[in-house]
């Protein structure tokens, strides 16, 4: 049962930033089925570290199933907002996958 969790758990965090490497212009971006966006706490906290939240960047992220990576563009803001969605999709994952259902259950 707990190989079963890990298992689940890694395949998981490998589906998650997956998901999330679509860019586009404005003020979220979609990437898969999840969406993105862009608060202002996030554009403030930018701005707190001395960039600026509307810059673009360009990454190059390798994609599964290719061994060519692929250059991705979005903003600074955008960036941030992917990637704190990735961690709190796999915190809620790890968390769910910690609980056990209830044996008196019905």
């Amino acid at each position: 049962m707990k190989s079963l969790a890990l298992g689940a758990g890694l395949l998981a965090m490998a589906i998650v930033p997956a998901a999330c490497t679509t860019g586009a212009a404005g003020s979220s971006a979609t990437g898969g089925s999840q969406m993105v966006s862009v608060t202002p706490a996030i554009k403030a906290e930018i701005r707190r570290q001395g960039h600026d939240p509307d810059e673009e960047v360009c990454k190059r992220e390798e994609q599964m199933g290719s061994t060519i990576p692929r250059r991705i563009c979005a903003t600074r803001a955008e960036w941030a907002a992917k990637t704190q969605a990735s961690r709190d999709g796999t915190r809620a994952i790890q968390n769910n996958a910690l609980r056990t259902p209830d044996p008196n259950a019905g």
